[in-house]
């Protein structure tokens, strides 16, 4: 659907931009699907001068400004109207691993979904060297957003009279006819759907966003987002792209490979029905139309079952991962076709509320509604929520690929990005993966608990990066460091 017809369905309400999709609704409420990108830039960033840029960016793309309003159908929409300012929080830099602490902090906090805005600024400051981290909601973006989003503001920052021409948030459904979001590797099928909506529409539930911030609180009251990188130099990183050239394959294809062994080696194989690899992707690239620079969720992802085969070498079974992703690409694949067909209400409760009844059931009692839903046990949403807990992947990888942006915007170098995905409890591996300025990054993603006397992950986490380096070639690299 275009974006006038969309803007027309909701021509009552004020500041109305569209619709949401049920995939990005999928992500909105969702207490885990936070997402955020860092860039490292050398020189002395003034802050007047980088809100300056973010604001203009923010009138560039339209869903920075957004909140959520939901109609009397319970309907959702991105809205503009009476937003507050964008937030931009300056910290001084006291270390180079600063920027994970900042993170986490941001984790914290939950998004005011239908206040707005959905997405933060955190500048940690030296004189010499800052990061500058977007923290977002993800139902408005995906990491190629946040990456371009970052160039977009250090343009404006080093041209503040650049002409600002607004880029519309295009509905990835109106390309493909289909709506994407993490659900099963298997179609469920129509017919089926709608019985399960008849089911749900006889016992309802509807969340507001008091519900949402107290699921959000005692969740990240009890857990944490621990990171653990590997970092390339642009040396070593020259050398990954020509071992994966030499041997016809991709770096999300190796990295996806090298760290599903070290898994093993570390941990130990996954169980058979947990052998499933998950790697979303970037639609913008892949459509014959051009859909330009826009900020919104627009990916694709891929969802298939791989098991890693240590009797061949790393790249045979990376040339196996390859020829599957390359062949689902090439069609527009994308895991869960069906999920625009469910009631909007019922991913709501499945995919936000139900997983985490077991997990926080001290916030069930902190509203009528959530003690109500709590209640409900019979609710098909929970039916629905308890099959999807055997069937997350072993492995989450999105790798954005080299971006050629400007390694210098004015008196500013851009020196790396740093994409921190969404970490999900019951997915072991949760990769981010970007390139610029010819470093090639990526980020190890888990959920840890903050107050637990047993054994950290991170020593874990820590031994499979190494051990995947060590498969990469870069057995040197392996330290005892997180970052």
């Amino acid at each position: 659907m275009n974006l006038d017809k969309q803007k027309s369905d909701c021509a009552d309400i004020p500041g109305c931009v569209r619709r949401l999709s049920n995939g990005e609704r999928l992500f909105l409420g969702s207490i885990q699907s936070n997402v955020a990108m860092a860039a490292r830039i050398v020189g002395d960033v003034s802050e007047k001068y980088l809100l300056h840029a973010i604001n203009a960016a923010r009138r560039m793309h339209p869903l920075l400004g957004a909140k959520v309003i939901f109609d009397d159908q319970h309907d959702a929409w991105f809205s503009t109207d009476n937003v507050p300012e964008t937030i931009l929080r300056t910290v001084p830099r006291t270390s180079e691993t600063q920027w994970v602490d900042e993170i986490q902090r941001e984790h914290t906090m939950p998004f005011k979904l239908e206040t707005g805005p959905l997405i933060r600024f955190v500048l940690v400051y030296s004189s010499q060297i800052s990061e500058l981290i977007e923290f977002s909601n993800h139902g408005i973006c995906d990491g190629i957003a946040l990456a371009n989003l970052i160039r977009d503001i250090l343009v404006f920052y080093a041209e503040p009279a650049k002409e600002i021409k607004v880029i519309e948030p295009p509905l990835s459904t109106g390309y493909l006819q289909r709506d994407e979001g993490p659900s099963s590797s298997k179609s469920i099928g129509e017919d089926a759907i709608n019985n399960l909506n008849l089911q749900w529409r006889k016992s309802p539930h509807y969340f507001s966003q008091e519900d949402f911030i107290e699921i959000h609180k005692a969740y990240w009251e009890k857990m944490q987002h621990g990171i653990v990188l590997l970092q390339l130099d642009p040396e070593e990183t020259s050398t990954l792209v020509a071992k994966c050239r030499e041997n016809g394959v991709t770096v999300i294809s190796a990295t996806t490979a090298a760290f599903l062994a070290a898994y093993q080696d570390a941990i130990g194989p996954f169980p058979e029905d947990r052998s499933i690899v998950g790697i979303p992707y970037d639609l913008r690239r892949r459509l014959s139309e051009n859909v330009g620079n826009a900020f919104c969720l627009f990916v694709g992802a891929l969802l298939f079952p791989f098991a890693y085969d240590q009797k061949k070498s790393l790249w045979e079974n990376c040339q196996e991962i390859h020829s599957i992703i390359q062949k689902d690409i090439e069609m527009l694949n994308t895991t869960s076709p069906e999920i625009g067909l469910f009631d909007p209400t019922l991913i709501d409760a499945c995919f936000s509320f139900a997983p985490l009844m077991q997990f926080v059931p001290e916030a069930f009692k902190r509203t009528d509604n959530l003690s109500a839903f709590a209640r409900d046990t019979k609710n098909i949403a929970f039916m629905l929520s308890d099959s999807r807990k055997n069937r997350a992947p072993a492995i989450l990888n999105t790798n954005l690929g080299h971006l050629n942006y400007p390694e210098t915007y004015g008196d500013l170098r851009l020196d790396r990005m740093l994409f921190v995905p969404p970490a999900v409890r019951l997915v072991p591996l949760i990769l981010g993966g970007v390139g610029v300025s010819n470093r090639l990054v990526f980020s190890l993603n888990y959920i840890e608990q903050v107050k637990d006397n047993g054994p950290s992950p991170t020593e874990n986490m820590i031994q499979i990066r190494n051990r995947a380096l060590e498969y990469l070639g870069f057995p040197e690299k392996a330290n005892d460091r997180a970052i």
